[in-house]
């Protein structure tokens, strides 16, 4: 009897180590650790997988849970291998818990798998259904106020935007006291030349280039023109560069400090120009030396304002006032004799009488 037991045994043994998976498709469950639980409890949602060896199967994201009505995800596990032969075993869990009241209703969960050949499928759960209780209350226990705020003790970090509004305050003070000394310290600019000197700079300047020597009449001329036009814009507050010769001619004559012959002398000038640029004139050659001399000439007599006389008051002049009753009249002198010594008259000691104010 005892070695047919052991032999009996033996072929169990065997057939069991040879016994292969049977089972061909991949399954899930989902359970639930209570079926029941009080608004804002926590339980456990265990999803048990079964599939054939070499099946990968991917896990579900906890986002996936929070989605569904009246259920929110406290902790997530990854999917986890629980055993690989004869099949796959495989394990995800999920801390859950509702703050809805009544029945929730969990539905199927997808996991999305891989077989073995190749092929992409997905398997569900089986639908759960939570019940959700309110807290309990009876009659018999008193209800307790509602307890005040706990308030925190302040501390210097809730002052911190007085601090940074302190700071800013003092960092655009700095910077206000920056610029006030770097515009105490840096010196006035120097007062732009007169419009003589400058046209007189430019025509030595021009003169020094030697352009008619050289043939160019033409931009000689130009330059010549452009420096006596930039005077008069300068010095008589013309828009001299913008006007043609008979407009300046014709401005500067009803100016009271310009007189006609300096005009006339002006619009010689301003025509020979005009005549070598735009009518292709060649004047004599000692004609541009002598326009070079004429204009620095005409500089020279107008650069200088004429700055009017202060006229003295009435009241500053002295006025002799006439002789008082009190002085005689001095007899009109006859003429000397031979024997006679002429009879002068002395000097009045007493100062003029002025009349003040």
């Amino acid at each position: 009897m005892p070695q047919r037991l052991l032999i009996l045994l033996i072929f169990l043994a065997a057939g069991l180590s040879a016994q292969q998976s049977t089972n061909e498709q991949v399954l899930a469950r989902a359970e639930l650790g209570r079926k029941t639980i009080e608004i804002g409890d926590q339980i456990w949602l265990t999803v048990n997988i079964s599939a054939p060896p070499g099946t990968e199967v991917s896990g579900l994201a906890p986002e996936y849970i929070d989605a569904l009505d009246g259920l929110e995800t406290i902790d997530a596990k990854d999917l986890s291998v629980m055993a690989e032969v004869p099949e796959r075993l495989l394990q995800q869990r999920f801390l859950i818990t509702s703050f809805d009241t009544g029945y929730i209703a969990v539905p199927p969960l997808p996991y999305i798998y891989k077989a073995a050949d190749g092929r992409l499928d997905t398997a569900y759960t089986n639908d759960l259904l939570l019940t959700v209780n309110a807290l309990p209350v009876t009659g018999d226990e008193e209800i307790m106020p509602i307890k005040p705020i706990i308030e925190e003790p302040l501390n210097l970090l809730d002052f911190w935007w007085l601090f940074l509004l302190l700071i800013v305050a003092g960092l655009g003070y700095l910077l206000y006291v920056i610029q006030k000394r770097r515009q105490a310290d840096a010196p006035p600019p120097p007062p732009p030349p007169p419009a003589y000197i400058v046209a007189l700079d430019a025509l030595k300047e021009l003169e020094g280039k030697e352009l008619w020597q050289q043939s160019h009449t033409k931009e000689y001329y130009s330059e010549l023109t452009h420096i006596l036009r930039e005077y008069l814009e300068g010095r008589f507050d013309v828009q001299a560069l913008e006007m043609t010769t008979r407009q300046i001619t014709d401005k500067l004559s009803k100016r009271n400090d310009f007189d006609k012959v300096q005009a006339k002398e002006l619009g010689n000038l301003l025509e020979i120009s005009d005549l070598v640029k735009f009518a292709k004139a060649r004047p004599a050659v000692e004609l541009h030396a002598e326009g070079m001399d004429r204009v620095r000439a005409f500089v020279k007599e107008t650069g200088i304002e004429a700055v009017p006389e202060p006229v003295p008051e009435a009241s500053m002049v002295p006025v002799v006032a006439p002789p008082t009753s009190a002085e005689p009249a001095t007899a009109p002198q006859e003429p000397a004799t031979d024997n006679q010594q002429p009879i002068t008259e002395e000097p009045a000691t007493d100062n003029p009488i002025t009349e003040k104010e």
